[in-house]
Formats: structure tokens, C-alpha cells, sequence
């Protein structure tokens, strides 16, 4: 059974699915020299000025995406030093001039150059510039909105960038199966799939696991992004329909995509996950398992945690940690 696309992943997947609407992730650079200008480069598939970047392979983190990227469209070697933020509202969609339609989720990080030397690649990147800050070209709205978090220099990740889905306004039903609705396309070979977890603590510090009902494993509250949604609307949508508990996220936490993100469910099929990990408050409802997703529901002291997976446990110590600025690998 093959588990990875035999060619890259956008050509694989296009091949399958068309130009039907579906969920990439991407990352993004934001390279500054020694006058704080910032690099640019004018895109070939789109012709418009932008942030150097591209879309994740199956088997590379985002920083390897990251790096691999940059190296590739513009010559230089980069090392990501901070997480800006997550970008994924629907208002960041994207057309490509072939019909391919697209929902962004994109990773945006402040880089420093280790080497190289700057080379646009004639076929991502047809022009490369540092520029001003204040005397930049317009920007398509996901560029501007990471450039503004950029000049805002803040610590924590941003991830509210864009409207959300609008209140009241449902998912359409392929929305809501979205990468159910692509295993039929694609059968149980590998798929990218963002995803977002909730890090909860009630009064008392303790926090809040369920037992999946899948692998019957010990996992803080999460799961797949839909079409149409913003990040921390998945969060929300996934904490209340495992748990029962009403969640506000307010801070990320952090973006994990590395080795142990890449599995296979007990059905065969493959994912390498990109999950983000939201912080935030409890606003209401009660814990309750769900008897689809998760078997059990219980608050934990910190000391007193069950047995888990690295991958879960890994993100419970992150949340405890409460760092402001967002961890990633």
C-alpha cells in the first residue's frame, strides 16, 4: 500500500481532485537585512509581490518546508528564529490563474540569513528586492497581514487575521467531510492535514484529556480543519464536540509538523498532521464524551497526568509551560 504521493504533493493531489477547492499549507518568510528592509520577490504563477515561501511536501516539517523554499526561489539559506503567525481565514482564499482554487493555511516566520547568496530562480521568483517597511508595493491581504504583524513586533502568534466563518452561517456539507470527502479521491495514500488541539485548564490547574475512541490513547481535544473555518474556529467547533466544554482560545501555543505528526489511523489511511495548540479560557458547558471521538473525558493534575504518546504529552508539557511566543518545529 503506498502511504506518499509518487510526484509533489500539489501535482499528486491536483491530479486526483481537480481544481476543486481544498486545504494547503504553506509557509512564508519574512527576511530582513541589516537596515530592517524587508525581502521580496515578484511571483511568476501570480505576478505579484509577496513573501518567499511555498507549499509543504508530505515528510517535511515546516521548518524544512521553510528553509528548502527559500533556498530554492531565492538563493538564500535561512534559519526560522519566531512563529509571526497562522493564516487561515477564508478571506485569504485564492484563485490560481488555472482555476485551482485553494484555502490557505500558512505559516508566517521571521528568518535569518546563514548563507547563501541571493538568486532569484527565474521560474518561482522572477524579481528579488529589500525594501522599506514604509515604501512597499501593494500586497495581497494574507501578505499585508503578515507584514502588519511583522512592524507589530509582538511575541505571542498571531492567528485572528481575516474573518472567520460567519456567526450563524453553517458548513456546507462538504465542508464538514472535507478530507473524508478527499479519501475518495486519493484512497489511504498520505494527505496534509491542518488541525487544531485545545490545551485546557480548569480553576484548580488541572487538565483536560479525553481517551480517543480510535486508538484509545490519552490526547488533549482536537482534530481536523474544515473548509470555511478559521483556525481557532476549529478549536472551539473540536474541543465542544469531544468534551462538551465551551472553549475560548486565546493564545497559540504552538505548530507541530514534525516526524511524529506523520501516521497511520487504524483504517490505513496515512496524514502527516500540522496541528496547531490554542491556550485559552473555559466559557461554559459541561464534560461529557462524545461516544464517537472520545470514550472518556477527565480533568488531570499536572503531576498525576495518564500515560501518553510523546506527540500528546509533548503538547500538554508545552501548554503547561505558558510561554508567550509560539514553539514549532
Amino acid at each position: 500500500m503506498n502511504h506518499l504521493p509518487e510526484t509533489d504533493y500539489l501535482t499528486w493531489l491536483r491530479r486526483h481532485i481537480g481544481p476543486r477547492k481544498t486545504l494547503l499549507v504553506y509557509t512564508s518568510a519574512c527576511i530582513q537585512d541589516d537596515q530592517g528592509r524587508l525581502l521580496l520577490q515578484r511571483r511568476a504563477d501570480v505576478e505579484i509581490w509577496g513573501l518567499p515561501g511555498g507549499i509543504m511536501e508530505p515528510g517535511e516539517s515546516l521548518s524544512q518546508c521553510l528553509v528548502r523554499e527559500v533556498r530554492e526561489e531565492t538563493g538564500l539559506e535561512v534559519r526560522p528564529t519566531r512563529l509571526i503567525g497562522l493564516y487561515t481565514s477564508p478571506d485569504f482564499d485564492v484563485t490560481y490563474p488555472n482555476g485551482d482554487q485553494v484555502q490557505q493555511v500558512t505559516a508566517c516566520f521571521a528568518c535569518r540569513v546563514v548563507g547563501g547568496t541571493l538568486t532569484p530562480d527565474g521560474q518561482e521568483s522572477r524579481e528579488l528586492a529589500y525594501l522599506p517597511l514604509d515604501d512597499l508595493p501593494p500586497l495581497p491581504p494574507w501578505y499585508a497581514a503578515m507584514v502588519d504583524d511583522l512592524r507589530a513586533g509582538q511575541e505571542a502568534a498571531s492567528f485572528r487575521r481575516g474573518r472567520p466563518l460567519a456567526e450563524g452561517m453553517d458548513l456546507d456539507e462538504t465542508g464538514k467531510v472535507h478530507f473524508r470527502e478527499l479519501r475518495r479521491y486519493v484512497g489511504s495514500t498520505m494527505l496534509i492535514m491542518p488541525a487544531a488541539a485545545g490545551f485546557l485548564q480548569d480553576e484548580a490547574g488541572r487538565v483536560l484529556l479525553i481517551r480517543r475512541r480510535d486508538d484509545g490513547e490519552w490526547a488533549v481535544p482536537g482534530g481536523a480543519m474544515e473548509l470555511g473555518e478559521r483556525i481557532d474556529q476549529t478549536v472551539i467547533r473540536e474541543v465542544y464536540e469531544e468534551t462538551g466544554v465551551r472553549f475560548q482560545p486565546t493564545r497559540l501555543v504552538g505548530l507541530y509538523s514534525g516526524p511524529d505528526l506523520q501516521f497511520v489511523y487504524p483504517n490505513g489511511d496515512a496524514v502527516h498532521v500540522v496541528s496547531a495548540l490554542f491556550a485559552g479560557r473555559i466559557v461554559g458547558g459541561s464534560p461529557r464524551a462524545d461516544g464517537v471521538e472520545s470514550t472518556e473525558v477527565r480533568f488531570f493534575a499536572p503531576d498525576e497526568l495518564p500515560p501518553m504518546l510523546s506527540r500528546h504529552r509533548r503538547r500538554v508539557e508545552d501548554g503547561l509551560a505558558g510561554r508567550r511566543w509560539a514553539v514549532f518545529d
